[in-house]
């Protein structure tokens, strides 16, 4: 069994994506999605510019969660 130098470590997190998502709640039907982060997207924010993917009539959405994901482009899903 190979060990990995501690180099090789610290050196494999450079090749990491990081990908950002918004979870947004509908307050009409309460259905829950996530979309891509967007600049000035924050937790509690009530968003009128956009419609619920559910419902598609609402136009009050809020943001309950902000997370990332760090993704290795060389690894196959």
């Amino acid at each position: 069994m190979n060990l990995l130098d501690i180099g090789e470590i610290l050196d494999r997190k450079d090749r990491f994506v990081e990908r950002k998502h918004s979870v947004l709640k509908c307050n009409e039907c309460k259905a829950t999605y996530t979309r891509d982060f967007k600049v000035g997207d924050y937790t509690f924010k009530k968003l009128t510019d956009e419609e619920c993917n559910e419902c598609k009539k609402s136009k009050w959405l809020t943001i309950e969660e902000i997370y990332s994901e760090w993704k290795d482009p060389k690894k196959k899903k």
